[in-house]
């Protein structure tokens, strides 16, 4: 890390800085064409220090360039508000996976920040570039991390793409949440974000293990079950599709698989039920399902984030007064092609329970 406490240095003149310091290092990548193959990490921190003192000689930099110690962003820091972040790679590319969106370690008072990126493979070159000019996705590791191109066009940043600015994202109090935003404006059928779990996508928790459905205990199956009848209620259709989303869901929050989610739904036949005094013939078995897991549907409902409720029915926002109301509308839409009265029914299920 680079830190200086000279405020008077313009952006321009840092720029100057750091492509004199880049030059500095492809001429001597040119002389010397084995030096820097070895280089890495902290190695290579030190040559940009070095070069960089020695292009900030004459300089309102001078004397003024210094490499903190730790695990902080960026790596080199000039005049107080000015930083280098030193990448480099060993495969003959210009792209690598870059730093962490948030941004949780970024040195205080550092303002504009410039990449110096090292190719070190034959022949071995080194670039400069604004750091947000070449920042053109966004990556997932553990967390959401900038995907780096140093030939990346003007005008294809991610920041473009999302419609921010790179300062203005960078000092939300959230900076995910814009990136979630974007990527699911971005999602085609059949397609989720694994990585964004709950209502905080910032601490979403990504399983560490993944599990197949017919290994999990009976009890943590049908919480499941109940789970996917409140959070997707299209479960009713007759919809060959009608699966998908549950089953990506599954994945994402839970680290579960199925061959085949049919079966925990609609496995078993037709039964007769009574519901309220009313009697109900040959009714398809996942309804059956529904009014013996009925009690954890609705504490599901009552209970879970209003943030997930909108995103996985697809919803505005809705009071909680008329959580089960509107669930309970969406299922008789999805279900309008059932030879019973499905309103009727959810009613004679739910609405006798609360009077």
């Amino acid at each position: 890390m680079i830190i200086s406490t000279n405020k008077e240095p313009s952006l321009e003149e840092f720029e100057k800085l750091c492509k004199k310091a880049c030059q500095l290092m492809n001429e001597k990548a040119y002389r010397e064409p084995d030096y820097y193959l070895k280089k890495g990490g902290q190695k290579l921190e030190r040559e940009v220090k070095e070069e960089l003192e020695n292009a900030a000689k004459g300089t309102n930099f001078e004397g003024t360039i210094q490499i903190i110690s730790g695990q902080r962003f960026p790596d080199i820091v000039a005049a107080k508000y000015y930083g280098v972040e030193v990448k480099s790679t060993k495969e003959d590319r210009w792209t690598l996976i870059g730093g962490s969106v948030a941004e949780g370690t970024r040195v205080e008072d550092v303002e504009h920040i410039f990449f110096l990126f090292g190719k070190l493979h034959k022949p071995v070159e080194f670039r400069t570039r604004r750091y947000e000019k070449c920042l053109c996705d966004i990556a997932v590791t553990h967390s959401p991390r900038y995907k780096i191109d140093m030939n990346l066009p003007e005008g294809e940043t991610i920041f473009d793409k999302m419609g921010i600015s790179y300062d203005e994202m960078r000092k939300l109090q959230n900076p995910i949440r814009p990136v979630v935003e974007y990527f699911k404006s971005t999602l085609k059928a059949g397609e989720s974000l694994w990585w964004v779990n709950g209502e905080d996508a910032a601490s979403a928790a990504v399983p560490a293990k993944i599990r197949m459905w017919k290994t999990l205990p009976k009890e943590e199956r049908e919480e499941l079950v109940a789970q996917g009848f409140a959070l997707f209620p299209e479960l009713f259709s007759d919809s060959r599709n009608k699966y998908e989303r549950f089953t990506l869901w599954l994945v994402a929050n839970h680290g579960v698989v199925s061959s085949s989610m049919r079966d925990p739904f609609s496995a078993g036949g037709q039964f007769d039920l009574d519901v309220n005094g009313v009697h109900y013939e040959k009714l398809p078995q996942k309804y059956i399902q529904l009014f013996f897991y009925k009690d954890k549907v609705e504490d599901t409902i009552l209970k879970i984030g209003e943030d997930v409720l909108c995103a996985t029915w697809g919803t505005e926002k809705t009071g909680f007064e008329h959580r089960m109301k509107t669930w309970m509308e969406l299922v008789s839409k999805y279900a309008e092609k059932e030879k019973f009265n499905v309103s009727e029914f959810l009613k004679d299920m739910f609405e006798s329970d609360n009077e």
